[in-house]
């Protein structure tokens, strides 16, 4: 599937009221395009994505990964495409009682879970290695992300993600949904050969439990966002090790989990 941005805005004729005037006027406009992707691994049915049509592939090998389904790129033998359809093929039999219990029934746009139960326990926590990095790096990697979310500036309905991998190179992604987001920075980032245990996860969503179990199992030790985080964010980015920032807006943001890794 092409990337191409015209792929993920729709043009529709609307009417515009302005309250103050009183007039109503028929314009053209664009919004966001989202479109329904069923997953097939191994050709077993593993879940339907609503999900703006670009970077495909990434999304794929990104959500693999940040799921648990796979832990190495390696595993990932071929990802094939069809209309509506995408076959990712592992090179080893996958259990399907194991598919079956990490499996959403549907990744929609909304802003919950999928209602998996986690048991922090059976993680191994993020050692706090010598990953240490500036707030003014922060800050920067959120104003870049800003800059780079052109879809959201025109339509106003999409999620932007960025993996920064310490080497001056980027990965950036735009969704409708913020979890695909993720998941679509993360898979190119696999795909280019990046470090992830010295990267940075920058967003613009809010930071629940599942956003950040996506970094932790992909190895990524610092996530910051522009929103805030949720309790079950911080908590377990606290069990696991993992630093989360939120709000980084204008020249604050707040750390809420391992200071540590941010320099003062």
């Amino acid at each position: 599937m092409k990337d191409d941005k015209r792929l993920s805005i729709w043009k529709t004729k609307l009417q515009r009221l302005d309250l103050d005037s009183g007039t109503i006027v028929e314009v053209e406009d664009e919004v966001a395009n989202d479109e329904a992707i069923c997953l097939f691994v191994n050709d077993y049915y593993y879940t339907t994505f609503i999900v703006s049509p670009t970077m495909i592939r990434e999304l794929v090998i990104g959500h693999l990964l940040s799921e648990g389904i796979v832990e190495k790129l390696s595993e990932i033998e071929t990802v094939e495409f069809k209309p509506s359809r995408v076959s990712a093929y592992l090179n080893h039999e996958l259990d399907s009682r194991k598919l079956r219990d990490k499996r959403p029934s549907v990744i929609s746009t909304f802003c919950g879970n999928s209602g998996k139960t986690v048991r922090l326990e059976e993680f191994q926590k993020l050692e706090t290695n010598d990953v240490k990095v500036e707030p003014e790096l922060i800050w920067s990697l959120i104003t870049e992300l800003n800059k780079k979310s052109e879809i959201y500036k025109r339509t106003g309905g999409t999620h932007s993600a960025m993996l920064y991998d310490m080497k001056e190179v980027n990965f950036f992604a735009e969704d409708v949904g913020r979890h695909n987001a993720v998941d679509k920075a993360i898979g190119a980032a696999f795909l280019a050969g990046a470090d992830m245990e010295k990267s940075i996860l920058v967003c613009s969503g809010r930071m629940s439990g599942d956003m950040v179990l996506k970094a932790f199992r992909s190895r990524i030790p610092i996530i910051a966002s522009v929103a805030g985080s949720l309790e079950s964010g911080i908590r377990i980015a606290q069990n696991l090790g993992v630093s989360l920032i939120g709000f980084v807006r204008g020249r604050r943001m707040n750390i809420y989990t391992h200071g540590e890794r941010i320099a003062s």
